[in-house]
């Protein structure tokens, strides 16, 4: 990114130099600065939406045939979420463009190409629906306890986002709950949607939650961390 550099008037006029004779050299030498560079960081992303098929409308299904398409799970190579407005349609944002869309996709927008800059101290409006909870250890397995209350996920974001590279600065925090059937079953699972504004603090820091997503069950199109300016 250049930026104009201005300089006083003064320091770009050609005065005579005093005290000399015409024709002496003058030991001061003229320079013109026009532009400055600042390196920015950035991140890549590619996003997408596909809007799948009934046998793979629901969560789990989708996230089947995305891994599939991109070669491994969610958290890992990809990212997705529902679009609210229209059933079985899921916004997916990977850090690879796919070759080609899931073959149980009934319409997908080819892969665009995003480059988020990141700057230190901007605000940035964030949006995230995720499941951040308590964990613990059963049986050697790590299981998460979802938050239940406003309160917790705003504690919890105030202390967390410093480690993943950022400072809520305001937001508004609502708990939800995801529910779709699956293998006979209905499944319910709480999560937390927050909005507001953010300040970037560490950059590096903040490349893996935007490329990976925040938080657990994201195969089921949870942690998704979406920044505009």
């Amino acid at each position: 990114m250049e930026f104009p550099l201005r300089l006083p008037s003064h320091w770009l006029r050609p005065d005579k130099p005093k005290g000399k004779s015409p024709g002496s050299k003058s030991g001061f030498s003229h320079s013109v600065m026009s532009y400055t560079k600042m390196d920015v960081p950035t991140v890549e992303l590619f996003e997408t939406a596909v809007t799948f098929e009934a046998d793979h409308a629901h969560p789990l299904g989708a996230h089947e045939s995305l891994t599939r398409t991109f070669g491994n799970k969610a958290g890992v190579a990809f990212v997705f979420r529902a679009d609210t407005s229209t059933p079985g349609r899921y916004w997916v944002y990977s850090a690879e463009p796919w070759n080609e869309p899931p073959v149980e996709a009934v319409s997908a927008l080819a892969p665009k190409r995003l480059v988020l800059q990141l700057v230190p101290g901007l605000p940035y409006r964030f949006t995230l629906d995720a499941c951040v909870g308590r964990e613990r250890v059963t049986n050697g397995e790590k299981e998460v306890v979802p938050f239940k209350t406003v309160q917790e996920v705003e504690e919890w974001l105030r202390v967390a986002g410093p480690k993943l590279g950022f400072k809520p600065d305001f937001f508004n925090v609502s708990i939800k709950e995801l529910q779709f059937p699956y293998g006979g079953r209905h499944i319910k699972l709480p999560y937390a949607s927050a909005e507001g504004v953010l300040q970037v603090t560490d950059a590096d820091l903040l490349t893996k939650p935007l490329l990976r997503g925040i938080g657990s069950y994201r195969r089921v199109g949870l942690g998704l961390l979406q920044l505009s300016n």
